[in-house]
């Protein structure tokens, strides 16, 4: 089986647009990532487990086309 990687977004909890991160920053539980769009700052906790609430409902609706085919 080809397994593929998958590509989730991480997208700002209040505007919703994709957060970027600083250049060669690694962040970690409690660290703030502030939004270029809007300027709110956004949990690191919160959108790291949105985004792989998202990852895992990827994952899941290509195993179930994968299976139906």
């Amino acid at each position: 089986m080809d397994i593929k990687p998958i590509r989730v977004e991480v997208t700002c909890l209040f505007c919703d647009a994709a957060l970027q991160a600083e250049e060669e920053r690694e962040y970690q539980s409690g660290d703030l990532i502030k939004c270029t769009a809007c300027g709110e700052e956004n949990d690191f906790d919160s959108v790291r487990d949105i985004a792989l609430e998202k990852g895992e409902e990827q994952i899941k609706a290509k195993a179930l086309k994968e299976r139906d085919c």
